[in-house]
């Protein structure tokens, strides 16, 4: 059987691993599609990787895009949402499965390559551009009375009235773009303005969204579906720092959140009220909702799991290894029964970023790790790349899963990792950014 696979990062290493070490069928070449910084050391070994899927008499094309350490090795240098290479790559290559895991926009690219070789795939086309283009995410949002916040939407031909758009701040984003690229919170006209012909010039579709801002604790809800049923996995809170004017940044997940019954009620109504919108079978779900004076307003939602490494996150604060039920679902095109636990765990992910610099040793790591200060960590970019700037996810640097049997020593851990760790340039100087942790 041949496998392309649209973009890799951390989880999608874990999944090729998963698919390898579980599923010893006759695999014969697994393609990947990098196309983002943030997957610069997707895997630290490579070379490892690749010999570890041809021991198992499997075949390998690796497919890059973008221009990183590891893309420097691409067999085939097309990005994950050049659909029409991907068709005939795959058309040529007599493909099994078109497959992609934790961006938002190959899972169009996915899907439609999917249905144009009659291949099986876990969304058909319709529901994924549904589900990647904010245009169509705010109509059924609008149709089946999901709560978000007012917006309107336009198209680049349209002629758009700034003088009627007075009721500031609101939140500009282009329609079909992922990690939050082009997402602007704007206070007044000029940055209002500024903000339409950045998104019009991000969006593939020439689209944009200009919703109301809602201020209030930020929710990221991960679930299963199945059976068109929702399953709660985790409720975390996303934590977001402010560097640049208007842009808002991840940089923590915090495990538990303090919401009662009532918000847990609305929640997996609202999760179910998507799955009917959506017409969801089966599969992971994402949604990022705004809880404001007890009540739930979706931003936006993604029919796929979170990325930045937070399958590791949501198997800690769950049970479920919903990176080895997603292989399940997406290779045997199983319909996966899960059964979370309630675990009482507290536990944290924090995205590291750093200043301009180049990147040249991580010191503290490895005491750490032996301590069980942190749980995992996760390398977003390797040894020798160069630090430009800290503004959206791509930009990170690496990550840590922390994990503690209560706040007061979770608090403890995340202190003696911001003292520990440290991010050293060719000069020694430390271009570690903590800043975020200690507001």
């Amino acid at each position: 059987m041949k496998y392309i696979q649209n973009r890799t990062n951390w989880c999608w290493v874990a999944a090729c691993k998963v698919v390898g070490e579980q599923y010893k069928k006759n695999f014969t070449e697994f393609v990947f599609t990098l196309e983002n910084p943030e997957t610069e050391v997707a895997v630290s070994n490579l070379d490892g990787l690749r010999t570890d899927i041809v021991k198992r008499r499997n075949g390998i094309y690796f497919v890059d895009a973008w221009q990183s350490a590891i893309a420097r090795n691409a067999d085939f240098m097309h990005g994950g949402l050049d659909e029409d290479r991907i068709y005939e790559f795959a058309k040529k290559e007599r493909v099994n499965l078109v497959i992609t895991a934790c961006t938002d926009q190959a899972l169009l690219t996915a899907a439609n390559v999917s249905e144009k070789l009659g291949l099986s795939f876990y969304l058909n086309s319709n529901q994924a551009r549904n589900v990647t283009n904010k245009f169509y995410m705010k109509q059924k949002f609008k149709e089946y009375g999901v709560p978000s916040a007012d917006y309107r939407m336009y198209a680049k031909e349209d002629k758009i009235e700034l003088s009627t758009l007075t009721n500031f701040p609101y939140v500009v984003k282009p329609c079909d773009c992922n990690s939050s690229k082009g997402v602007i919170k704007t206070n007044n006209e000029k940055e209002l303005e500024a903000a339409i012909k950045n998104a019009f010039q991000l969006s593939r579709s020439k689209k944009v969204v200009i919703e109301q801002y809602i201020s209030g604790k930020e929710l990221s809800v991960d679930l299963w579906i199945d059976n068109g049923k929702p399953r709660l996995l985790a409720v975390s809170e996303t934590k977001k720092m402010n560097i640049e004017k208007g842009i808002f940044t991840i940089y923590q997940s915090l495990y538990p959140v303090e919401i009662d019954d009532l918000i847990k009620q609305k929640i997996i109504s609202t999760a179910i009220q998507i799955c009917n919108a959506f017409e969801l079978e089966k599969g992971p779900m994402l949604i990022q909702a705004i809880l404001c004076n007890q009540e739930l307003y979706v931003l936006e939602f993604s029919a796929r799991m979170g990325g930045g490494s937070k399958y590791k996150f949501i198997q800690y604060v769950s049970g479920i290894d919903i990176m080895n039920q997603y292989v399940n679902l997406i290779v045997d095109n199983d319909n996966v029964s899960i059964k979370p636990e309630n675990n009482k765990a507290y536990c944290e992910m924090d995205y590291i970023y750093a200043y301009p610099g180049i990147v040249n040793e991580f010191k503290g790591i490895e005491e750490l790790k032996e301590k069980r200060i942190i749980e995992e960590i996760f390398y977003y970019k390797e040894k020798g790349t160069e630090i430009t700037q800290k503004v959206v996810s791509g930009d990170r640097v690496m990550g840590f899963l922390i994990g503690a049997d209560s706040q007061e020593d979770l608090i403890d851990k995340r202190k003696e990792m911001l003292n520990k760790v440290k991010i050293l340039d060719p000069s020694g100087r430390d271009i570690m950014y903590r800043e975020c942790f200690t507001q």
